[in-house]
């Protein structure tokens, strides 16, 4: 055998491994860990809450995180009907229609919008969760999520829950709607406003990338913003790239900029979890504690003024 049919064979070999290997965003068995490079199973990743052994943190399928955050059942909220997810019809000559993306995210993910909502117990605390999913535009936030999110609030006021948790996993406004996206900015911000004024506690957790406008309106406008793991990153406006360029000059941007410990250093979250199996019980003990103060607080008013009205009524006679 001669160098030249040797070569024409290896080329074979790896064509072949070549085109075993997945294309994009297609499922396997398999995880590589992006931290420590080890490849899992998916079936050892999903019963560990598909945490790697060296703590990294895959995103966790919304659905798979509703199930362990509620109690038991849950209420899925559905978005409102009718609302027109491209109101520019945005079109990238001889590219794309973005309306065909939204159809094939709808397809991947069984959703309408990037956002799965939900109702239930968590912890025996009546709950509204919350949920943006990445595999939806990287939970993209438009007017079709704006429009879902306002109808979660509506519904968490009108019942009279105990807490509203909202998991961030956002890339942003989506600007492929212009103004009637960023109009969202405002919207989720009088929604949590709202939600606040019902006496109702609201948790906020940063699951993995949270940026540019969900991250500069409502994610800030929380009782409690949580941070799940110590491996979360690009919690920041604009990316490291653009950040450096608009400093570039003056101060260099530091090496743990928009990651966990660097959020938590600047004083911008409350608290980073070790993991999110923690996440649960946290919320809980958060949340008792906020409403036990509150009931108290509410009690003693209402002593005050049974007092003063016993002093009005013995002065009187």
């Amino acid at each position: 055998m001669n160098w030249i049919t040797r070569w024409k064979k290896i080329g074979i070999k790896v064509r072949q491994i070549f085109k075993k290997q997945p294309v994009g965003e297609q499922e396997t068995d398999w995880k590589n860990c992006p931290l420590c490079k080890k490849i899992s199973y998916l079936p050892d990743l999903i019963k560990n809450s598909y945490i790697c052994d060296c703590s990294f943190h895959f995103d966790l399928p919304p659905k798979m995180r509703l199930e362990s955050i509620f109690d038991s059942s849950f209420e899925i909220i559905e978005p409102p009907e009718n609302i027109d997810p491209d109101p520019l019809n945005f079109e990238v000559e001889n590219r794309y229609k973005y309306i065909e993306k939204i159809k094939k995210y709808r397809k991947v993910t069984g959703q309408k919008t990037a956002l799965i909502c939900a109702s239930g117990n968590v912890s025996n605390l009546n709950a509204v969760v919350v949920c943006f999913n990445p595999k939806f535009g990287a939970g993209r936030f438009g007017p079709a999520e704006n429009e879902h999110f306002l109808k979660a609030a509506n519904f968490a006021i009108e019942k009279k829950v105990d807490i509203w948790i909202v998991i961030y996993q956002s890339s942003g406004i989506d600007v492929h709607t212009g103004v009637t996206g960023l109009s969202g900015m405002a919207k989720s911000i009088v929604a949590i406003n709202e939600i606040k004024k019902a006496g109702i506690p609201t948790f906020a957790i940063a699951a993995r990338a949270v940026a540019g406008g969900t991250y500069a309106s409502s994610f800030f406008m929380h009782d409690f913003i949580m941070i799940e793991s110590k491996c979360v990153e690009n919690l920041l406006f604009s990316g490291k790239r653009v950040t450096a360029n608009i400093l570039k000059g003056t101060d260099q941007i530091p090496e743990d900029f928009g990651t966990a410990p660097g959020v938590m250093k600047s004083g911008l979250a409350d608290i980073t979890l070790e993991n999110r199996k923690e996440l649960k019980d946290t919320i809980a003990k958060l949340a008792s504690i906020i409403l036990k103060k509150e009931e108290s607080k509410i009690s003693n008013e209402e002593e005050i003024e049974n007092r003063e009205t016993n002093i009005k009524i013995s002065s009187a006679s």
